[in-house]
């Protein structure tokens, strides 16, 4: 869906008259960054590096194609989402974001802040609460995800990938605290690379996900991965990867019983009680495939 008429929200940018804090600061963040751009886990790559250069108390980077939410995942200190609500978001609410209907509207690539995306006259906005959504005029938008933490201050990062597909990285502040142009000071030195590292990223990214090149992502589905969460799905594919769950649970930023929690609900959905009779059972689902070509 376009809209030739539509202008979208101006990005939030640093006066032109600042200097950078640290330039030393944002060029070895920038080539961390760079380093991690070809790795599995990127998503945390990125928010560790955001959170050198600007504060923020929680983090979520969104994958949208066409109409729908593909990828997301969270990392949040003190604060966190969740995994009942990021799923609930991902699954429903995430419709009524002022940023995904932004992305429908081919928001273009650079910094937004959501209480200026919020006002914006085109956004369809829901005016009756629902079992998994809040009204609340004393949020930003006016509405929420039912149990998501409240008062919260949003920064997006919006990486327009192609005609169908828009990352969003959304930084969060609590207790009202908002965002100004203070905190791009330094970012801004850096700003036009780490966009196109990310770019760069995602379109690798997408490719993999429209060919279906991931084998664990296919073996799972044909599992009947639909019925996990995002979350059960990310952990299933680190320890099917030989990851060990401590080393998951700080990939991830959650807690190692969180982790726990998700493999112990993958498996029963899965049908399976251990990784040694989950790879069984793919092995056995492989052999079976490719007995079928062959007939």
């Amino acid at each position: 869906m376009s809209s030739s008429n539509f202008k979208p929200v101006s990005p939030l940018a640093a006066p032109r008259s600042s200097r950078p804090v640290s330039t030393r600061r944002s060029d070895d963040a920038l080539a961390r960054l760079i380093f991690a751009s070809e790795q599995p886990d990127f998503d945390r790559h990125l928010t560790e590096t955001m959170h050198e250069l600007i504060s923020f108390d929680l983090a979520m980077i969104s994958l949208y194609h066409d109409d729908k939410l593909v990828e997301v995942t969270s990392a949040s200190s003190p604060d966190r989402i969740g995994s009942d609500v990021l799923e609930s978001y991902a699954k429903h609410t995430f419709q009524h974001s002022p940023f995904f209907q932004m992305h429908r509207r081919n928001i273009q690539s650079g910094f937004y802040l959501m209480e200026n995306l919020a006002r914006s006259p085109v956004l369809d906005k829901p005016s009756t609460a629902t079992e998994i959504l809040e009204i609340d005029t004393q949020e930003e938008i006016g509405y929420l995800t039912a149990g998501w933490p409240k008062r919260l201050k949003e920064l997006d990062i919006a990486l327009r990938v192609s005609d169908r597909d828009t990352v969003q990285v959304a930084l969060y502040r609590t207790g009202n605290r908002g965002f100004s142009a203070q905190d791009l000071y330094a970012i801004e030195p850096i700003q036009s690379s780490l966009m196109a590292i990310c770019k760069r990223h995602w379109e690798n990214r997408t490719l993999h996900l429209q060919a279906g090149e991931d084998p664990i992502h296919a073996a799972l589905k044909r599992l009947g991965s639909d019925s996990l969460s995002s979350r059960e799905m990310e952990v299933m594919r680190l320890l099917i990867s030989g990851v060990g769950e401590k080393e998951i649970a700080g990939m991830l930023q959650v807690g190692a019983e969180t982790v726990k929690t998700h493999r112990k609900r993958a498996y029963l959905k899965l049908e399976v009680s251990s990784r040694v009779e989950l790879l069984v059972k793919l092995l056995d689902q492989r052999n079976h495939a490719s007995a079928m070509r062959c007939q």
